[in-house]
């Protein structure tokens, strides 16, 4: 989860090394760009939800 919230930060700076590191020791070079993926285009829904006012309702 933590690359996942330091890919969602991006702009504050690259992944910190750490982070990467930590990801490195418990995930495959697949897996860890399975996740980088993932990120984006949920991050990128999420932007295209908020930017365009989409109505979220609690459940």
């Amino acid at each position: 989860m933590a690359l996942v919230e330091a890919i969602t930060l991006i702009s504050d700076g690259q992944v910190p090394d750490a982070i990467y590191e930590q990801a490195a020791a418990n995930l495959s070079k697949v897996e860890i760009s399975t996740v980088e993926w993932l990120s984006v285009v949920i991050n990128a829904w999420n932007r295209i939800a908020i930017s365009s006012r989409y109505p979220v309702k609690a459940a």
